[in-house]
C-alpha cells in the first residue's frame, strides 16, 4: 500500500481571480484550454507548439485540439507552457500552517511560479507528530503543494530533548527509527536533515544511515543542509577551534555515503561552495557527485541562483566579543546562550574593553576575517542598513579605504557606533558565492533547482514580513534561474533549465504525476513570457515581485497574475486556497451532497432574489458539485440552510446542508478583511489600500421552510 501523502492545493493566490469565470457557462469539452503555447514539457526536449486541454485536475489532451472549446481559455500563443516549478528546498511550510491567510497565500512563491514545496527543511517539522503537521495544513486553505517530510531535528528533540550535545546512545537511535518509520506511515515522503545546526550537529554518521535506511522500505529519499558548506561550519571560529574542522568536501562525502550504505536516493540540498576560500571548490565537488553516480548511486544536487547566502542580513561581529567574561562562549557561536535575555545590555563595553587589549584585538579581528572571509571577503560583503545611510551600499573595502583602516576597524567602529540593540550596530549582507560555481553546478544534469525560501512581504505580519537586506530568493529564485542563467548568461539553455525546475525535482522526491506536461499528469502548469521573465527583487529591495510569470494553474484553477511596475508590484486580489491530503492515486475533492435536487432556477427567478446575480454566477452555483468545501465566513442562518459566498462570480465558500424544501432566498454582501477565517466579521469594514487584504464577498443564502 503506497502510504505518501501530499498536500494539496485548490486555488491560487497569485491570482486575478475576476478572471476565472471568463463568459457564461456552456456546452464544453473542457475546463481549461490553453491555445497554441510553446511547450516545454519538462523532459529537457525543445518545445513543441500544441494546446493544452484540462479536465478537473488533469491533462486530457495535448496537441491540435481544433474547435474545442472550455470554461476558461488561455490565448498562450506568444507564451511557453511548462509544468508547475517544484522546490526542494523551501521554508513556506511555517507560512502555510499559520493562521494568516494572506502568508498561506503565499504570493512571494507562486509568483515565481511554483506550484509544489518540499517541507521539512533542515531537518524541521512545524509540529509533531507529524500528523498534527499534516491536520493543520489540511485544515487551513494555502496555495503551495505541500511534500511533508519528516525532520531529523525533529525527531532528535523528541527523543533527547535538551539533551542532545552529544552522540545518541544506540537505544535512543531506536527510539527515533521509530519515530521515522511512524512519520513515513503517515505519508512523509523521506527524511530531511540540517546536519549544521543543532541539534542535529551532534549526530554521528552512523545515526543519519540508521534514520535514512528506516525510510528505505518507503521509497523515500534523503534531502540534506549538509555539515559545512565552507572551510569550517557556521557554528565554528578560528577562536574556538578544538579539532580540525569539516569542511564542504567532506560533508558532501558523507551524503554520499548515506546513500552508499543504504541504497536511497539522496540531495545535498542547497549546496554550495561557500566563502571565499572555497571558490571554485565546484569543479571538485562534480567530480565527486559524478564518479558516485557511476558507481551506481543515486546523488542529487540542488542550488539556489544567487551569491548570497542566508535568509537576512547578518553583523560581521563575533559574538563572544559582546558579552560579559563570566558568560560560557565554549558552545559555538551557535550557543543557546547567546538568546539569554540581556546577555548583549553592555555589549559597547565589552567590545570597547576586548579592542583596546593588543592580544583581544588580535584574537576579534582574526575572527572577523573569517567571518568576512565566509561571506566573501571585504569587497563583497555590503552594508544594507546602518544610521549613517552614507555607509548603506557600500562594501566594507570601500569604506575602509574612505576611513583609513582596516576592515575589521570597520566593523567594530560600526558595533561601537551603530543601531542600539542590533548585534554588531549595522545590518550588512555578504556574497560569499560565485557565479562560477552557481554555474558549473548547473551544468550538470543532478542538479535541480531550489530556493531555500520562506513566504515574505506579508504587510502586517512581522514574522512573514521583508525588510532591507533579507534575500531575494524569497520572491525571485526561480524566475531569476531563467532571466539570469538562461538569458544573461547563456549557460543553461531553457530546456535543461525548465528540467531542472520540474521534472528532475519531481522524480527525486518520487512524484509520479507531475513535473512533465503530459497527458494523464496533473495540470499544475506555469505559462511565462521569456521576453519578459525576470527577478526584481534585490538586497535592498527585496520585496518585489517577479515579472514575465503570466498564468499558474494548480488542479484545473488557473491565474494570470497581473504585476503593476510599482515598487512591490504584488498580483491581484486572492481567494480561498483549501489544502486536501491525497495519496499518488489523488482522489476528487469531496463534492457538495444534496438531501434532493434544488430547483435552482426557481431561486434565481427575479421573484426570489433580486437580479444582482451574473449569469456565470448563477452558472458556478449551479455546478457546486465540482466544487471542495473549504472552511470560511462564518454560518448566517444557521440550521436548515445553506450559505454559498461567491468572489468575483466564484465559489469560495459553502456551508450547511440542502434544505428538504427551499422557499426563499437572500443575497448580499459582505466584506472580509482580516486574514484569519475563524475571526472574519460580516460586518467589517474594508481597510483602506496598503492596510491588508480586504474582498466583497457576495453571499446568498437558502431557507428551508
Amino acid at each position: 500500500m503506497n502510504r505518501f501523502r501530499i498536500i494539496l492545493s485548490c486555488s491560487l493566490a497569485a491570482a486575478t481571480l475576476a478572471s476565472l469565470i471568463a463568459a457564461p457557462l456552456q456546452a464544453q469539452q473542457y475546463d481549461v484550454l490553453i491555445r497554441g503555447g510553446r511547450v516545454l514539457d519538462g523532459t529537457g526536449n525543445p518545445w513543441f507548439r500544441a494546446d493544452i486541454g484540462i479536465e478537473g485536475d488533469r491533462i486530457r489532451a495535448i496537441g491540435d485540439l481544433g474547435d474545442a472549446t472550455a470554461r476558461r481559455v488561455i490565448d498562450a500563443r506568444r507564451l511557453y507552457v511548462a509544468p508547475g516549478f517544484i522546490d526542494l528546498h523551501s521554508h513556506a511550510d511555517r507560512a502555510m500552517t499559520s493562521e494568516h491567510l494572506e502568508a498561506r497565500r503565499a504570493k512571494s512563491l507562486n509568483s515565481q511560479g511554483l506550484t509544489t514545496v518540499v517541507g521539512g527543511a533542515d531537518g524541521r517539522n512545524t509540529a509533531w507528530p507529524i500528523t498534527e503537521e499534516m491536520t493543520s495544513l489540511e485544515s487551513m486553505g494555502h496555495a503551495m503543494n505541500f511534500v511533508p517530510m519528516v525532520g531529523h531535528s525533529t525527531v532528535r528533540r523528541e527523543v533527547m530533548e535538551n539533551d542532545y550535545e552529544r552522540e545518541a546512545s544506540s537505544e535512543e537511535i531506536a527510539e527515533m527509527k521509530e519515530l521515522v518509520r511512524q512519520g513515513m506511515e503517515a505519508g512523509a515522503w523521506g527524511l530531511g536533515a540540517g546536519v549544521e545546526y543543532r541539534p542535529a550537529r551532534f549526530s554521528a554518521p552512523e545515526e543519519l544511515i540508521a534514520l535514512a535506511g528506516a525510510v528505505a522500505p518507503y521509497g523515500g529519499f534523503y534531502v540534506a543542509h549538509q555539515r559545512s558548506e565552507a572551510s569550517m561550519p557556521l557554528w565554528q571560529l578560528p577562536s574556538t577551534l578544538d579539532d580540525w574542522p569539516v569542511d564542504g568536501l567532506q560533508a558532501l562525502e558523507e551524503t554520499i555515503n548515506i546513500a552508499r550504505a543504504t541504497g536511497i536516493r539522496v540531495v545535498a540540498s542547497h549546496h554550495k561552495s561557500r566563502g571565499r576560500s572555497s571558490f571554485g571548490r565546484s569543479q571538485h565537488d562534480t567530480i565527486v557527485v559524478s564518479q558516485a553516480r557511476a558507481e551506481g548511486l543515486e546523488v542529487y544536487l540542488d542550488v539556489y541562483p544567487y551569491e548570497t547566502f542566508g535568509g537576512g542580513p547578518r553583523p560581521m561581529i563575533p559574538r563572544w566579543a559582546l558579552v560579559h567574561d563570566t558568560v560560557n562562549t565554549s558552545g559555538g557561536r551557535d550557543s543557546p546562550v547567546y538568546g539569554t535575555e540581556g546577555i548583549f545590555s553592555d555589549a559597547r563595553g565589552h567590545l570597547s574593553r576586548r579592542w583596546a587589549d593588543p592580544a583581544l584585538r588580535k584574537t576579534i579581528s582574526r575572527d572577523i576575517a573569517w567571518i568576512v572571509d565566509h561571506n566573501g571577503g571585504p569587497d563583497r560583503v555590503v552594508v544594507v542598513d546602518y544610521p549613517d545611510s552614507a555607509y548603506v551600499g557600500k562594501t566594507l573595502a570601500e569604506l575602509a579605504s574612505a576611513l583609513g583602516g582596516t576592515y575589521q576597524d570597520v566593523v567594530v567602529r560600526m558595533a561601537l557606533e551603530g543601531f542600539d540593540g542590533v548585534v554588531g550596530g549595522a545590518w550588512t549582507r555578504g556574497y560569499g558565492i560565485h557565479d562560477v560555481d552557481v554555474v558549473t553546478y548547473y551544468k550538470t544534469d543532478f542538479t535541480a533547482t531550489s530556493s531555500d525560501a520562506a513566504v515574505s512581504g506579508v504587510v502586517g505580519v512581522e514574522q512573514f514580513a521583508s525588510r532591507p537586506g533579507a534575500h531575494p530568493r524569497h520572491f525571485g529564485a526561480f524566475t531569476r534561474k531563467i532571466a539570469h542563467y538562461v538569458k544573461d548568461l547563456n549557460a543553461v539553455s531553457l530546456p535543461f533549465a525548465v528540467r531542472s525546475m520540474t521534472s528532475l525535482p519531481a522524480r527525486i522526491v518520487g512524484l509520479e504525476d507531475r513535473g512533465i506536461v503530459r497527458e494523464g499528469y496533473k495540470a499544475d502548469l506555469v505559462i511565462f513570457d521569456l521576453d519578459r521573465i525576470r527577478d526584481r527583487a534585490t538586497v535592498l529591495e527585496p520585496d518585489r515581485y517577479s515579472e514575465g510569470i503570466d498564468y499558474v494553474t494548480r488542479r484545473a484553477i488557473s491565474s494570470s497574475a497581473n504585476v503593476a511596475d510599482d515598487r512591490r508590484s504584488q498580483p491581484s486580489g486572492c481567494g480561498w486556497a483549501q489544502g486536501v491530503v491525497a495519496s499518488h492515486s489523488t482522489p476528487e475533492p469531496r463534492a457538495l451532497a444534496a438531501s434532493r435536487p434544488v430547483d435552482w432556477a426557481k431561486i434565481f427567478s427575479g421573484n426570489m432574489i433580486t437580479n444582482k446575480i451574473s449569469t456565470a454566477t448563477a452558472s458556478s452555483i449551479s455546478h457546486l458539485s465540482n466544487h471542495t468545501i473549504p472552511p470560511g465566513l462564518p454560518d448566517e442562518a444557521g440550521a436548515g440552510s445553506f450559505t454559498i459566498a461567491l468572489l468575483h462570480d466564484t465559489v469560495h465558500y459553502a456551508r450547511g446542508s440542502f434544505p428538504n424544501s427551499v422557499i426563499s432566498a437572500r443575497i448580499g454582501h459582505v466584506a472580509a478583511c482580516e486574514p484569519k477565517p475563524s475571526a472574519r466579521s460580516p460586518s467589517a469594514a474594508c481597510p483602506q489600500a496598503g492596510q491588508g487584504a480586504c474582498f466583497k464577498y457576495t453571499r446568498l443564502t437558502v431557507f428551508a421552510t
